[in-house]
């Protein structure tokens, strides 16, 4: 089953629906999946600078037993 068929067998369900409360706590869920789409601000080259201070010398360096997960 994809998300399309199961797009399709909600929808059916919530046409199908009779009670009034359900519908309004249907109506609230789909208002506050609206509020939380908001337009993401692409980021700032440079932002995140000055925010490590320190990087160890062997950072790039295996740590003790993973050796043999490393490739040749």
């Amino acid at each position: 089953m994809n998300i399309e068929s199961l797009k399709l067998e909600l929808i059916q369900w919530i046409l199908l629906l009779k009670d009034l409360q359900l519908l309004n706590e249907i109506q609230k869920l789909k208002e506050n999946a609206v509020e939380k789409t908001v337009a993401v601000q692409p980021r700032q080259f440079g932002c995140g600078k000055g925010i490590f201070t320190y990087v160890a010398d062997d950072f790039d360096a295996t740590p003790p037993g993973f050796e043999e997960y490393m490739l040749p």
